[in-house]
């Protein structure tokens, strides 16, 4: 069984910057661009909220539709400010060793490129039940505990979004170690997916191939939610001074918070 310093996992987990000091992208929109951007902000607030909890799976679908048309003028907006993720195949290598360095216990497993379907694990030896696969220390983990010595410490603390949402909170740590050329944490997120396999990902036809299941109206919802937090703290960046907002206020796109 793995140390008592450790966590036993069977997913991917990461921590906070070494530092704590993002560097900020040097691209900026320009002034009418910057404002073309904002009033689109104001009409995915203005919809995303304009849906009552009781809302019918028709209203829903007409708000996830007026968002989508608006959400693709953002992201054609925001186009120069993207910073794609390396060639996951490029970033293996340095991930396997940023693991071991870092004391990620690991033994009988390897990645793996599948045809069709990117990355995965593949066992090399036989594991009972029971028996411990992956054990990560607790300094290799992204918590919200490493949020308070990190640039978003200010906004945490009376940020309501940050603060009652643990999932928000690290994904905007993520977000600002994807933009720290020196994060400690390098390796892992240069070995992220581009994408994954939720709806979020989905194009509105696949969406669509939802309904008439459960899962059709928690989907608008979650699409909705995510959309406006996007525009929600877009705007917080541009009006906010402090650390993070520094550092994100010109570079935070909806690609990547998506």
């Amino acid at each position: 069984m793995g140390k008592k310093s450790h966590s036993e996992v069977k997913s991917k987990q990461n921590n906070v910057s070494k530092s704590g000091v993002q560097t900020p992208s040097c691209l900026k929109l320009p002034p009418n661009r910057r404002n073309d951007l904002n009033q689109l902000l104001d009409k995915i607030l203005k919809v995303s909220s304009s849906v009552p909890e009781s809302a019918s799976i028709t209203t829903e679908l007409e708000a996830y539709f007026d968002i989508q048309k608006i959400t693709t003028k953002v992201k054609a907006l925001e186009e120069e400010l993207l910073q794609p993720l390396p060639d996951r195949k490029s970033a293996k290598d340095d991930f396997l060793s940023w693991l071991r360095n870092n004391k990620v216990e690991f033994d009988g497993l390897r990645i793996v490129e599948y045809p069709g379907l990117d990355f995965g694990i593949e066992a090399e030896k036989d594991f009972k039940e029971g028996d411990m696969m992956i054990a990560v220390p607790r300094s290799a983990m992204l918590t919200v505990e490493n949020i308070h010595n990190s640039p978003l410490k200010e906004l945490a603390k009376r940020d309501p979004l940050i603060v009652h949402m643990p999932n928000v909170a690290l994904a905007l740590l993520l977000l600002l170690h994807r933009r720290d050329p020196e994060s400690f944490w390098k390796p892992y997120i240069n070995m992220l997916p581009s994408k994954y396999t939720t709806v979020l990902y989905f194009s509105p036809e696949e969406v669509l191939q939802l309904k008439g299941s459960p899962a059709f109206e928690m989907a608008l919802r979650q699409c909705r939610s995510i959309s406006r937090q996007y525009a929600y703290f877009s705007k917080l960046f541009q009006r906010s001074t402090d650390e993070a907002s520094n550092i994100l206020r010109e570079v935070f796109t909806f690609e990547e918070y998506w």
